[in-house]
């Protein structure tokens, strides 16, 4: 018989820089496949290949023995592929039984025959486990439940290899479990698994063979009784080890920030200092909590309970204006979020200083250009001019221009979320040099990153979070990219 799923020689490349080179594996029917890799790894590129999004690659590709070329997501759903994305496609104006019967019906709007359609979507339901009437609205169910709907849907479309990115990154240990239990039923049926994960626990509980993909190759394939954690975290990171610079912080000892206790699910009593001069970085996996530290602290979300004291004063943020109010600013790693596109560079880099230069209602539209072309100078940003409009921007200049808006707040503390998620290698080194001139100048920096390179690269401390409690803590001359690695995805520090 021959196997599930076949990859030969699969390559993908994107303006001359190849994410994948020559992965070849094979996959039995019914096996969990556990693919394993760093962020750039080759892992999305992967997915996206056999989910029918980049159908311009090299290699090939056989579903039970047959040639297929997934040149469209149709024709993967064709030749029975489901991919389920951490980003759920699931329409929550809709009711559990419109989304399990979507796609049979070709749209939304087509003719339906209610109640058969209830019959089908309880059987289906039944056979997940999942105790839901099929006319309840999608946006009313957990996050658990929508996952599982997901794959249940996945199966109606007779689904012969079932993709998950990152499935558990958002669920309590309690609605991951629940996610297991479905994975051995649908396995059982024969439904093969290829399950993207971080977590090290999970690999060796579920997978029955695991492959590591570095820099677009694949480095490792083993049954999950034939390696180690340790192993695996070596393959994941290669034999190099990088040296961090030296950096000369002369950190006073009264902190800037104090946190004591503060819970934002999924964070728990996190307790740690930031001093002013310090860049302090944080780890940690996609629903680790590290997301919601952040969030928290500058009152994006409003945590369950918070001791924290700013300047050794009493900090709560009501509300990112009130963070602001107390010189916290805030650059989220989605551009979506900070940039405005139709608005010039000029009027996104003031819209959280505005009042700096309003006199009676009048902007003194000079002293603003001015200290925009001064951090512009700074961030080596790339414009046509200050009334360009940020949509003319690159990528990573619309993410400078965030940074600029934040630290024309004159902030005392700093909270970076990803910050060069998605810029070239350039642009990466124009913020590192700026961030550590900031820090000369007495400013405290929280730094969140989902790359460990950069954490080593530019921070004088780091914090690991892992399931929603800091885990393990770094110093700068302790940097060890093994040891952090490992403690991220739950193997012991």
């Amino acid at each position: 018989m021959p196997p599930r799923l076949s990859i030969t020689r699969l390559s993908k490349s994107f303006a001359g820089t190849r994410a994948l080179a020559e992965v070849s594996l094979e996959v039995a029917a019914g096996e969990l496949r556990v693919i394993a890799g760093e962020n750039g790894a080759g892992k999305s590129t992967l997915i996206r290949i056999l989910s029918g999004v980049f159908g311009d690659y090299a290699g090939e590709i056989r579903i039970d023995g047959e040639g297929q070329r997934l040149t469209s997501p149709e024709r993967a759903m064709r030749a029975g592929v489901a991919t389920i994305h951490q980003e759920l496609s699931l329409v929550g104006a809709l009711s559990v039984s419109d989304n399990l019967l979507l796609y049979r019906r070709g749209h939304a709007l087509a003719p339906v025959d209610g109640e058969r359609e209830r019959e089908q979507a309880a059987r289906v339901l039944a056979e997940m486990g999942l105790d839901i009437a099929p006319e309840t609205l999608v946006e009313r169910l957990s996050l658990a439940d929508r996952q599982l709907l997901e794959i249940a849907r996945a199966l109606t479309r007779k689904a012969k290899l079932l993709i998950l990115d990152e499935p558990t990154s958002a669920l309590s240990a309690a609605e991951a479990e629940r996610l297991f239990e479905r994975l051995a039923t649908v396995r059982a049926a024969g439904t093969s698994v290829l399950y993207i994960s971080h977590r090290m626990d999970e690999i060796f509980r579920l997978a029955d063979r695991i492959t590591v993909l570095r820099d677009g190759r694949c480095v490792l394939e083993s049954g999950r009784d034939e390696t180690t954690p340790h192993e695996l975290v070596g393959a994941l990171l290669g034999r190099e080890k990088r040296v961090a610079p030296p950096r000369q912080v002369t950190a006073p000892s009264a902190a800037r920030l104090e946190v004591r206790a503060l819970r934002a699910k999924p964070l728990v009593d996190a307790a740690f200092a930031v001093r002013p001069g310090e860049i302090v970085g944080v780890a940690g996996l996609s629903g680790s909590g590290a997301e919601a530290l952040m969030s928290a602290l500058f009152g994006a979300v409003r945590p369950e309970h918070a001791e924290i004291r700013l300047d050794d004063a009493p900090y709560y943020p009501e509300s990112p204006a009130a963070a602001l109010a107390r010189g916290v600013a805030f650059a989220p790693g989605d551009r979506g979020l900070g940039v405005f596109q139709e608005l010039d560079v000029v009027a996104n880099a003031t819209l959280s200083s505005l009042e700096r230069y309003c006199r009676f209602g009048v902007v003194n539209r000079s002293s603003e250009r001015a200290d925009v072309a001064r951090e512009s100078e700074r961030f080596a940003l790339k414009a046509a001019g200050p009334g360009a409009a940020a949509s003319s921007l690159s990528g990573g200049n619309q993410q400078k221009l965030v940074l600029i808006r934040c630290l024309l707040t004159e902030p005392r503390l700093l909270l970076l979320d990803d910050p060069t998620r998605g810029v070239d290698i350039g642009a990466k080194h124009d913020v590192y040099a700026a961030l550590e001139e900031l820090a000369d100048s007495g400013v405290a920096i929280l730094l969140r990153s989902t790359e460990l390179d950069e954490l080593t690269t530019v921070c004088d401390r780091i914090l690991a979070v892992t399931r929603g409690r800091i885990c393990l803590e770094l110093a700068r001359s302790e940097f060890d990219r093994e040891r952090l690695l490992a403690a991220l995805m739950g193997a012991a520090a």
